[in-house]
């Protein structure tokens, strides 16, 4: 279907919010790019939006849900069966604060969701970003990897009884859990990083975070707090979804990004501003904690990820 010219990018989560945005900035790079979500009629109408922008859009859908192996899979095969190569893969999806969930796989949603989900996705792909050139893996991550309750819940990772206490953010429960799964992110990018090279591998594996964005992750927020954003939002320099895209597409896209890289907002806090490195969270560079979490990873998939 494609040729090895052809530049192809699968952005998770890319029917709202960041994933949206990203995906139209890489569309208007020249990627082609394969919108992987769960409601193909939000995704359609996604591709409408991308394309009155950019008329050009080259776009294309691949259903998919990052707690369902199954999907995962079958998305997976899909896209294998569609194209030959791909450049880049941008995992962005992910949900914050909802009310206490155990999945089928038996984790709490966020860091099944936020992590497994990509990690099992990442692992499948693998094989379609080994190219002689230089491919990409953007994992989308959060300022709240940085905060200082971050951290892996190895003894409770699922929370039990523990998911309401701790910081509230935005009258969100369960963003101690949340900050583990993006905590998640940043070691997995990293732990990545040191196996690609040790492969001999073309690929570059990036971590990103947008900043304080307003996007649809706020979807679980009090009804209150909702209403009041449109008003609150610039209050409190939060950006729009376009703006905490950049941190994103300049990992994706930047020719000085390197492998392990944390990209972010530059300005103050990093809450806004141009996107450029930013520090990895204290805890990131723990070389133990990134295998152990690698090793747990593979444990709760039944897998060996092999790069």
């Amino acid at each position: 279907m494609t040729d090895e010219l052809v530049k192809i990018a699968i952005v998770t989560g890319a029917n709202t919010g960041l994933g949206l945005a990203t995906g139209r900035g890489l569309a208007e790079a020249g990627y082609t790019v394969i919108l992987a979500c769960r409601s193909e009629a939000k995704a359609r109408s996604a591709m409408d939006e991308i394309r009155r922008m950019v008329p050009t859009a080259s776009l294309d859908f691949i259903a998919l849900d990052l707690i369902d192996r199954d999907s995962i899979r079958q998305f997976s095969a899909t896209f294998s069966s569609r194209y030959d190569h791909l450049n880049l893969l941008v995992n962005n999806a992910g949900v914050m604060g909802p009310e206490y969930t155990i999945t089928a796989n038996g984790l709490e949603l966020q860091f099944d969701a936020n992590h497994i989900g990509h990690f099992y996705l990442t692992s499948l792909l693998i094989p379609m970003l080994d190219q002689e050139y230089e491919t990409r893996v953007i994992n989308v991550s959060s300022l709240a990897a940085k905060r200082d309750w971050a951290d892996i819940h190895f003894d409770n990772l699922n929370f039990e009884g523990t998911y309401d206490d701790g910081q509230k953010v935005f009258g969100l429960n369960g963003m101690v859990a949340y900050s583990q799964s993006k905590l998640a992110n940043v070691l997995f990018t990293l732990e990545l990083k040191d196996r690609l090279a040790s492969a001999g591998k073309h690929i570059k594996a990036v971590v990103v975070h947008p900043g304080v964005s307003a996007t649809d992750l706020g979807r679980n927020m009090p009804l209150h707090l909702r209403l009041l954003a449109p008003v609150l939002a610039p209050l409190m320099g939060m950006s729009k979804p376009a703006q905490g895209a950049e941190s994103a597409l300049y990992g994706a896209l930047a020719s000085d990004v390197e492998a392990g890289d944390f990209i972010g907002p530059t300005g103050k806090g990093e809450r806004s501003g141009p996107p450029g490195k930013v520090p990895l969270p204290v805890k990131a560079s723990d070389h133990d904690l990134q295998k152990k979490l690698w090793a747990l990873s593979e444990e709760k998939l039944g897998i060996t990820f092999n790069v």
